[in-house]
């Protein structure tokens, strides 16, 4: 790594530049505050001010008999405390504004993007749910297994509709169609105890983007499609492909959407 990417990294851990290019120098050893301005080329006020506010965030030490000198904290003390506080208060920034979020809980509609980060809030949906889950999805079930096992030994009911079969056992009742597992997956509908849905699907650059709601309209919309497509797959499934011809209705969004297969 070359300090171009080193000081790049301090700064995304909260330094500001000048106190990245100053630090990286004193890990060479004991400077004077003129010393690290020849060196780095910057003027000495500047140097001094960031030298005294990283003496008071505990990143550099002042040598003892002359405080005119200073030296690096050691790497390993600094970022376990940055690490430690990181972690402290990201626990309580996420109790705090979770409890915050629900005090203030409204009717809403949200979107948010990334298959990545969808996949998370489908996660802490799942994981929050406390009577009964609904999902619809090509993706791998694997990737949601941690949470579908906790939601489960929570006593949570979880209904999967997947265009796939799974390749892991899941504690859930679990309908799909059987097609080969060799695809690029492009949708996920997630309906948790008739209070919130999430609907996802990828575009044609294969960028993911969702809608997430609490309407409870849309909820329930959402909750009957996946129950339709279950009980179209069991129709199918004990009358053959032949009872589709009696259920469609002969619209242009039928034959060009495929919604009865």
């Amino acid at each position: 790594m070359d300090k171009e990417q080193i000081i790049s990294t301090l700064i995304n851990l909260n330094f500001s530049r000048l106190e990245a290019e100053i630090y990286i120098t004193l890990l060479g050893g004991e400077m004077s505050g003129y010393q690290i301005s020849k060196k780095i080329e910057i003027a000495r006020p500047s140097v001094y001010a960031a030298l005294e506010h990283m003496f008071e965030k505990g990143i550099v030490q002042k040598i003892q008999g002359n405080s005119s000198e200073y030296k690096a904290q050691p790497p390993q003390i600094i970022f376990k405390k940055l690490s430690k506080e990181f972690s402290e208060n990201a626990i309580f920034a996420e109790q705090t504004l979770t409890q915050y979020s629900e005090n203030h809980f409204e009717n809403r509609l949200s979107a948010i993007k990334g298959i990545k980060t969808i996949i998370e809030y489908a996660k802490d949906m799942i994981i929050k749910a406390q009577k009964e889950i609904f999902i619809n999805t090509d993706l791998e079930l694997s990737i949601f297994k941690a949470e579908i096992e906790k939601a489960s030994e929570n006593g949570t009911e979880i209904t999967v509709f997947s265009f796939y079969e799974p390749d892991i056992e899941l504690p859930c009742k679990i309908f799909t169609h059987n097609r080969h597992n060799k695809h690029i997956a492009s949708r996920l509908m997630l309906s948790c105890d008739e209070s919130e849905t999430l609907i996802a699907n990828s575009d044609n650059s294969g960028e993911w983007f969702a809608s997430i709601t609490n309407n409870p309209l849309l909820v329930e919309i959402i909750t009957e499609h996946i129950h339709n497509d279950i009980y179209l797959l069991k129709l199918r499934n004990e009358y053959s492909d032949e009872i589709y011809d009696n259920l469609r209705i002969g619209s242009y969004f039928e034959s060009h959407n495929k919604i009865v297969k």
